[in-house]
Formats: C-alpha cells, sequence, structure tokens
C-alpha cells in the first residue's frame, strides 16, 4: 500500500489520523502474535513513507471494517427512523466519550463513524419521503 493509498483509504471513511490510528489498534489488537504499538504518529508516517509490509492487511482489514460498520448502521437508523415525519431527527454524537457513554457496545469506536452512518441515513430518508432529517448532537459529557 502507498503512502498516497493510505492517507486516501483514511480520509474515505471520514476519521482523523488520531481516529483512524484508534480504531486500528482496537480492531488490531495482535499483529504477529505481538501486542500492536500503534499509534496515531504512526500512522501519520505511514501516509508519508507507507505502511510496514506486516501492518497491510491489518490496515485492509481495519478499513473493511470501517466501511461494513458504516453501511450496517446507516440502515439500522435508517430503518428505527421509518416511516420518518417532519421534524424527525437522528442522533449524532460531539466526541468519542459522549459516543461511548451512550452506546457503550461501541467503546473503542470512533464516534465519527456512527455521526456518518446517521447522516448517510438521514440521506436516504430525504431521497425516499422527502422528509428533511436533521441531525442533533448530544451534549458533550465534559
Amino acid at each position: 500500500m502507498t503512502p498516497v493509498e493510505l492517507a486516501t483509504r483514511r480520509r474515505v471513511t471520514g476519521l482523523t489520523s488520531a481516529e483512524f490510528a484508534k480504531l486500528f489498534v482496537t480492531l488490531e489488537r495482535k499483529v504477529d502474535g505481538e501486542s500492536a504499538h500503534w499509534d496515531a504518529s504512526d500512522v501519520e508516517s505511514w501516509e508519508i513513507v507507507g505502511p510496514p509490509v506486516v501492518a497491510e492487511q491489518h490496515l485492509n482489514d481495519a478499513f473493511a471494517a470501517a466501511n461494513e460498520f458504516v453501511a450496517t448502521l446507516a440502515k439500522r437508523l435508517y430503518r428505527a427512523a421509518m416511516p420518518a415525519k417532519e421534524g424527525a431527527v437522528l442522533t449524532a454524537f460531539p466526541d468519542d466519550l459522549t459516543f461511548w457513554s451512550a452506546q457503550p457496545d461501541f467503546g473503542g469506536i470512533p464516534h465519527a463513524l456512527w455521526n456518518i452512518a446517521a447522516l448517510q441515513a438521514a440521506e436516504w430518508i430525504r431521497q425516499e419521503t422527502g422528509v428533511i432529517c436533521e441531525l442533533h448532537a448530544r451534549e458533550p459529557l465534559v
């Protein structure tokens, strides 16, 4: 994987380098039998010099998992909101802590993925029904 491919794939997920690094480490706790110790600075450096060969398949797996999570969650949020009426809203989260507090089953998953899924569901609702479904952010915990 080239540096530009890595940076582009990360940007498509909607995640910052730090958010992607958290997701990556959460999903890929063990690499070649050793605990992964990669962080945002590693990911950022990989966007300049390319990832180590040992990380490439794990990166592909993490990107696939992020995309699958967003697609599955968007469908779930869409179904839960239908049939949509005027004034319909979907919840968005301002930060990871608030997200994980409200959705503990998603601990370790960046809030940005939820927000992207909610935005996708809102767009599907608009396309299908003409109803504008807004995203309303929860108040941050801190």
